[in-house]
């Protein structure tokens, strides 16, 4: 894929409002995302492009895209850097075969602003304002009618009135967020896109997106948590010796993490477990016994705690954990005794 003059820079502009540039831009960052995108361009090429789009003293065919920060070092001008905007995208995986739930995060898919029959599609306007960078909520339509995905905006095409946009899964979900949630959620009461969302892209405003994007995290969250405790039952009812064996034929102890609008570690259940069973009911930094029992099971209610913090690189393993009850759990996070400096 070749880009010469202003077809270089346009590049360069995208590449920066979608990350894979971080300013400021250099003769060696764009060198390297031409490679990563083979983009075919000269060196002596990409070494004018950032001088030629910022002055534009060279040639008048290079578009004004940059400012000059420092002797090699550019940014893009500022009528380039919008903040974001947001749509509601609708998804009709019966009738056109589209589906962002079962494809992986990273996977791109090419909406148009004409249908299959070459006609307009309905809210036409959503297609010419939307930009790159832009965020959109994916919504399927048919049977689901849920919130499956959210995505980015990564690419802009128009030629001849036909505008084709593409649309990244940026985000994935196991549960959706149902039409039925949405509506009876008081805080998008007066969100006009969920009581009418006809057409195929809509705009929706920032805070009705953050709402529906903490509603997602809250039911994902809450799903993992129930798993993560009854995987933890699960192990609990397993003999010592069988979680040991487990836990010695791991070949990562470093726990996976996801991303939600915070971090969270995936945590092993049966270390969990089996700090659980050593302890036998009594907090391992006070020595008293567990100060309630869990109200569906009957067993005491202890919280495991990693003496090096996950955050820290702490391994996720039995010999780093420690069941303490809930008051010591938090003098551990948060506390120091009275009478001493605090920790300074």
């Amino acid at each position: 894929m070749a880009k010469h003059g202003d077809g270089l820079g346009y590049e360069i502009v995208k590449a920066v409002i979608n990350g894979e540039i971080i300013e400021p831009i250099t003769f060696q960052k764009v060198k390297g995302f031409c490679n990563k995108n083979g983009i075919l361009a000269s060196e002596n090429h990409m070494k004018v492009i950032l001088s030629n789009a910022t002055e534009n003293t060279h040639s008048p065919t290079y578009k004004r895209y940059f400012e000059r920060v420092g002797k090699g070092e550019y940014r893009i001008l500022p009528e380039y850097r919008r903040q974001p905007k947001y749509y509601w995208l609708n998804i009709d995986s019966g009738g056109y075969n589209w589906t962002f739930s079962n494809v992986k995060v990273g996977s791109s898919q090419i909406y148009s602003n004409l249908n299959p029959n070459g006609s307009k599609r309905k809210n036409e306007t959503c297609f010419k304002n939307i930009q790159i960078g832009d965020y959109v909520i994916a919504y399927e339509t048919g049977k689901t009618k849920a919130i499956t995905a959210t995505c980015r905006v990564v690419d802009k095409y128009e030629k001849d009135n036909v505008i084709k946009v593409n649309f990244q899964k940026n985000r994935d979900f196991e549960s959706f967020l149902s039409l039925n949630t949405l509506i009876t959620t008081k805080a998008l009461s007066d969100c006009k896109v969920i009581q009418n969302h006809m057409g195929t892209l809509l705009e929706i405003e920032a805070n009705h997106f953050n709402i529906i994007l903490q509603l997602l995290d809250e039911m994902n969250n809450q799903d993992y948590d129930e798993k993560l405790n009854r995987a933890v039952q699960k192990s609990m009812a397993d003999r010592s010796e069988e979680r040991k064996r487990r836990l010695e034929s791991r070949t990562e102890l470093i726990p996976e993490m996801y991303e939600t609008t915070t971090r969270v570690f995936k945590r092993n259940p049966d270390v969990i477990a089996e700090v659980l069973v050593r302890a036998n009911g009594v907090c391992e930094k006070c020595k008293r016994p567990a100060p309630f029992m869990r109200a569906y099971d009957g067993t005491p209610y202890l919280e495991v705690h990693h003496e090096i913090r996950l955050a820290d690189g702490g391994e996720d393993t039995v010999d780093n954990a420690i069941a303490v009850c809930p008051n010591c759990h938090r003098e551990l996070h948060f506390g120091f005794l009275p009478g001493t400096d605090g920790g300074n």
